[in-house]
């Protein structure tokens, strides 16, 4: 019997990564797919054996979608657009019941709250970066740029503001200059907080992606792209923390490739 593994696949190129990733370990010779309509890629379909197409917000047909598949361990990857947390008009029974009563309908406790409804079910989620480890960021400078003293002074103090900010569940991203946060992310996601945070203090930021202490790596885990370094470029970035372990790099060789070439030096560090 083929060994078989299932991707609830999201948006963007993170779960084309995971795909790629899975069938280079050789330790699943399938892959079954559960896509969004509106958000997957279709190009997913070039590595999964099947594709089954749901609408966000219908639990329901997820649930019953992955059942179908008799896939023991699923991985999600990919981002669900948050607004939907919003678009209640567009829930089924099912997410209702799971999002009543809940204390908050941030990203991180409303998906949690989903995961989990489905792991009762008898529905297993593997942690999202098991196969991405080579993926992940590292510890250091990681494309060998020096780092200007006043570059070091304002990581010091951002990486202590976003130690506190992702706590409490509001984004995972930071914009700083002259040692003062000029933007913090809600639900704009990544790149508008950054174009944000030029608006206000103009060129030179430091840019800092974080996840929370007691991120729930079957989801949400943070992520950045070729788009992310491009638009750091044109803001002309200080420099590009991210959380060492913690945070996907798309392309890590060519992101960090452009992000030397563009004098922008990426950095992966430890919170305390």
């Amino acid at each position: 019997m083929n060994k078989q593994i299932g991707i609830v696949a999201g948006s963007k190129n993170l779960p084309l990564l995971l795909a790629k990733r899975i069938l280079e370990s050789k330790k699943f010779t399938k892959i079954a797919a559960i896509c969004f309509k509106g958000e997957t890629s279709f190009k997913l379909c070039r590595y999964a054996d099947k594709c089954l197409w749901v609408k966000a917000g219908k639990l329901k047909d997820l649930r019953e979608a992955i059942k179908s598949q008799k896939v023991k361990d699923w991985v999600m990857a990919g981002q669900v657009n948050p607004l939907n947390i919003f678009k209640k008009s567009k829930w089924d029974d099912e997410l209702k019941s799971v999002a009543e009563g809940k204390i908050n309908f941030c990203p991180h406790t409303f998906f949690k709250a989903i995961i989990n409804h489905l792991e009762s079910e008898g529905i297993n989620f593997l942690d999202s970066t098991l196969y991405l480890k080579n993926d992940l960021a590292k510890e250091g400078v990681m494309n060998g740029l020096g780092l200007p003293e006043a570059t070091k002074e304002n990581i010091d103090f951002g990486l202590d503001k976003i130690s506190k900010f992702v706590e409490i569940d509001i984004g995972q991203v930071l914009v700083v200059k002259n040692k003062t946060v000029v933007a913090i992310e809600s639900l704009e996601g990544t790149d508008n907080t950054i174009k944000r945070g030029f608006k206000i203090a103009g060129p030179g930021a430091a840019i800092f992606k974080c996840a929370k202490g007691s991120q729930d790596l079957r989801f949400d885990v943070p992520v950045v792209g070729i788009s992310t370094l491009k638009l750091a470029k044109r803001i002309q970035a200080s420099c590009l923390v991210l959380e060492e372990g913690k945070t996907i790099i798309l392309e890590k060789e060519k992101f960090l490739y452009l992000s030397k070439k563009w004098k922008i030096p990426v950095i992966g560090l430890k919170r305390n």
